[in-house]
């Protein structure tokens, strides 16, 4: 069986903190699946240089927020 895990990511530090621990797991066997919300999105374009679909591309399994 594949270990999950969910990442959530909600917005101001979160994504920073969110986009190095799917970074870190991208590095392990274990499967990742991202709940990323509008906040987040907006944080992210705001205050890095990151785009939405680079983080989207870390995770195995991404979901809308809705």
């Amino acid at each position: 069986m594949t270990d999950r895990l969910i990442i959530g990511i909600t917005g101001a530090s979160g994504v920073v903190y969110g986009r190095r621990a799917l970074e870190a797991l991208a590095q392990t066997p274990i499967e990742t699946h991202l709940v990323m919300t509008k906040p987040a999105e907006i944080t992210l374009a705001t205050e890095s240089d990151r785009k939405v679909a680079d983080v989207h591309a870390l995770a195995d399994v991404v979901y809308s927020p809705d």
